[in-house]
């Protein structure tokens, strides 16, 4: 709502209508005790401007660890209520000033400021992500006024024997906008009032026994005084958007009061809120220049913390795909669906929010894990695990369609308001029901959706359902399941399933392969999809891991793509680091490279980068023919660089050992990964022993027999990534994280009478930038 002053000041009589504003003000407004205009733009203070005195910005990189340092995240004129405003990342940043008096407060008080929250958290403790905060539980002392879940708002007061908290539950605010917020109390008439926009919503009544008092502990700006905690590190209750105009009066308000110094706020801007854009509450990747640890080209958000990528589609001339985001920092918490979009999938720009939490009884604790297909009229429709910790069991599938379709970007969606599929008792492990994998079976114009649970008594598995229209879904039992007495830890529930077709097995048949998750490594089995049934047939009952980096390749998602026939599978590359670690670096996690699958000869598992990632090659540096292993070993120990691509192709001697390329090297080799197949164990592997590798270090890899064949290695190297491809039949993707700037050399491993067929490499890196 506009309130009176507003209305009066778009029109005629501007002066008169001020003057107006500034006798209600003097009439009934309270007199300043402080103010922050947060106009600074720029530096690590923020100027208190009743006493001038200049208050500490708390800020990641105030003291960056892993890049140059960067001022807190100030924003100009043009996106804020005047002068200037500051984006607070959701968890690093906050302003700590001198604590208020109870005499400062006595007569009362008014809290006021312009907020434009970005997301909203899960609410832990039962605390607000507070604008202003100086409150202490143990002593039910102080306030608490700040930004709830879902978007719901208000003030928590401590009366030493009881607390108060008036909440704002309908008139929730809104993300990525302007709004003014303001609470008042006033201890004469024992009343606390809530203000939005100038317009009153709540007047409610204090305790009449207790006093209002505060605590001796600093005011906070942008977090609330006694946080919930992750690991000791991350500080929960952490405002995230933008913040303007902060200020405490010594004494109560009312609306007039209020409206006044909103209307004195925006009088240059003719009374007219600014419209903010995404970029405006976007952390740019550009923050993170200089991070050595930091990839360039592999799939990440521009800030903060991921998991699995998921529900990848062709839309409109882009590719479209979705992963797990957490907006408020680089940790795992509050989870939404991020969103990019790609004309090749290599180059990404990410989008708004897709898909949050909400307070409409589908997906209030949490958007999960999913995926994508089209409905029969070719419009994408997204389905995911609705969590609902007050439903039983609390994972459903939701489903989602696109807002506008005429947008290129298709960056709002609808969910639907009820889930499109419940497990019921007898259908799979009760309570263990998540990450739906949707497809379209063309013979029967129906659509399949795989449900990772488990069977007790057997193995983990995928519950299937059929659909003839997306909404209503009928079971059709387990997709398959193993012996788990023969594979001890397969009877957990298996996560994130995939199906996807790779080509025809020898018999004719078409052959499936089925990826799924299970505790963060990702397995496959390669069989028969039969859809009158409803089940696959593994060729083979053991499951095989897909990818030998032990943990590092996980979450896997996939779809087949329309534009080329491919079948293509997206991974999460985790990123092995401690919380602090990740606290200090800003970011968490990237996508793996896109992976094809194919079906070789020998019906076992192919499987390359897609080839748009050429697109990508810069400079080469170097391309080397037919030439000893000394010669290679002198040529690539001059070339250096953190975002590359090695192409190898070695013909081995009869001797046996280890074969393949050194990484992350520092002069004299005091900082070494080295990358290889063992031909004497029958082994690929990765050795981190000298290296900086995160919580584990050592030895990681699986088996491999290079058998009578050259070896053929395909290295990406992109800041912390090292991702490798062997002879298209298994990759090795893994983690290191020098401690030295100038470990980025190269180096080669081969045997006696070894010879090097050929030898490339590229820098890498992006044509664009991605904001």
């Amino acid at each position: 709502m506009i309130n009176h002053y507003l209305r009066r000041l778009r029109g005629a009589g501007l002066l008169a209508c001020l003057m107006t504003a500034l006798h209600a003000v003097a009439a009934t407004a309270a007199p300043p005790l402080a103010y922050w205009p947060l106009d600074e733009g720029d530096g690590k203070l923020a100027t208190e401007a009743v006493t001038g005195r200049r208050d500490a910005v708390d800020y990641v990189f105030n003291r960056a660890r892993f890049k140059p340092g960067s001022a807190p995240l100030w924003r100009p004129a043009g996106s804020c209520i005047r002068h200037g405003c500051l984006l607070f990342d959701g968890y690093s940043t906050n302003i700590a000033a001198p604590g208020l008096s109870s005499a400062q407060l006595a007569q009362g008080f008014t809290l006021s400021a312009w907020v434009a929250p970005h997301a909203f958290e899960w609410g832990d403790g039962g605390h607000y992500s507070a604008f202003l905060s100086q409150f202490d539980s143990e002593s039910k002392q102080g306030f608490s006024f700040g930004v709830y879940r879902f978007g719901t708002w208000g003030i928590k007061l401590g009366f030493g024997s009881a607390i108060v908290d008036v909440r704002i539950k309908e008139r929730k605010l809104p993300r990525d906008a302007w709004s003014h917020v303001a609470a008042s109390y006033d201890p004469a008439k024992r009343l606390v009032a809530l203000f939005l926009n100038g317009e009153p919503l709540l007047n409610v009544a204090a305790p009449v026994d207790g006093e209002f008092a505060m605590p001796a502990l600093p005011l906070t700006i942008g977090r609330y005084s006694q946080p919930e905690q992750i690991g000791g590190v991350f500080k929960l209750n952490t405002f995230l958007g933008l913040m303007d105009e902060v200020r405490v009066g010594a004494g109560p308000s009312d609306a007039a009061a209020v409206s006044a110094i909103m209307a004195a706020d925006l009088s240059d801007r003719h009374g007219a809120v600014p419209t903010l854009s995404p970029s405006d509450l976007r952390i740019a990747s550009s923050i993170f220049d200089g991070d050595p640890h930091r990839p360039q080209y592999h799939l990440m958000p521009d800030a903060g913390w991921m998991n699995e990528p998921h529900a990848p589609f062709y839309y409109g001339g882009q590719y479209h795909l979705f992963f797990q985001k957490n907006p408020f920092g680089p940790f795992w918490h509050q989870i939404h669906w991020g969103h990019w979009v790609s004309p090749d999938m290599v180059r990404w720009r990410e989008l708004p929010i897709a898909l949050a939490p909400e307070d409409d009884g589908l997906a209030t604790d949490g958007i999960w894990s999913g995926s994508a297909t089209y409905a029969a009229d070719g419009t994408p429709v997204l389905f995911f695990t609705a969590g609902n910790d007050a439903a039983k069991p609390n994972q459903r599938t939701g489903m989602a369609t696109p807002h506008e379709l005429r947008d290129p970007d298709l960056v709002r969606w609808d969910k639907y308001a009820t889930p499109v599929t419940l497990q019921k008792e007898g259908q799979g492990r009760f309570g263990e029901f998540r990450d739906p994998f949707v497809f379209r079976d063309g013979a029967r114009s129906h659509w399949f959706q795989l449900v990772g649970s488990s069977l007790p008594g057997r193995s983990g598995t995928a519950l299937v359902y059929e659909s003839s229209d997306l909404r209503n879904w009928t079971p059709r039992g387990p997709l398959f399941s193993i012996d788990g007495k023969r594979f001890p830890g397969f009877e957990a529930t298996w996560e994130l399933p995939v199906l996807l077709p790779v080509g025809k097995g020898a018999d004719g048949r078409e052959r499936h392969v089925f990826l799924n998750d299970l505790h963060g490594q990702a397995y496959y089995w390669i069989g028969v999809f039969d859809a009158a049934t409803a089940r696959f047939t593994p060729d083979i009952e053991a499951p095989r891991v897909f990818d030998l980096g032990q943990g590092h390749f996980s979450g896997p998602s996939g779809f087949v793509d329309p534009k080329t026939g491919r079948s293509i599978v997206f991974s999460i590359a985790q990123g092995e680091r401690k919380l602090q670690d990740e606290y200090d670096a800003g970011w968490a996690h990237n996508g793996g490279l896109p992976i094809v699958l194919t079906l070789g000869t020998d019906g076992e598992l192919r499987l390359a980068p897609i080839g748009e990632l050429t697109t990508l090659r810069g400079q080469q540096l170097l391309d080397l023919r037919d030439v000893s292993v000394d010669q290679a070993a002198a040529a690539l120990s001059a070339i250096h660089g953190r975002a590359l691509e090695v192409e190898l192709v070695l013909a081995p001697s009869p001797l046996a050992g280890k074969r393949g390329l050194g990484v992350r090297a520092a002069p004299a080799h005091a900082e070494l990964t080295e990358l290889y197949v063992d031909t004497a164990r029958n082994r690929l592997e990765i050795d981190r022993t000298r290296s900086a590798s995160g919580r584990d270090g050592g030895v990681q890899g699986g088996t491999f027999a290079l058998a009578e064949e050259p070896l053929r290695m395909r290295l990406f190297l992109d800041g912390s990534m090292i991702e490798a491809y062997v002879n298209e039949r298994n990759s090795l993707t893994s983690r290191v994280y020098p401690t030295r700037r100038d470990a980025d050399g190269l180096a080669l491993l081969a045997q006696a009478g070894d010879r090097i067929v050929s030898l490339k490499v590229w820098t890498m890196g992006m044509t664009e930038k991605r904001n």
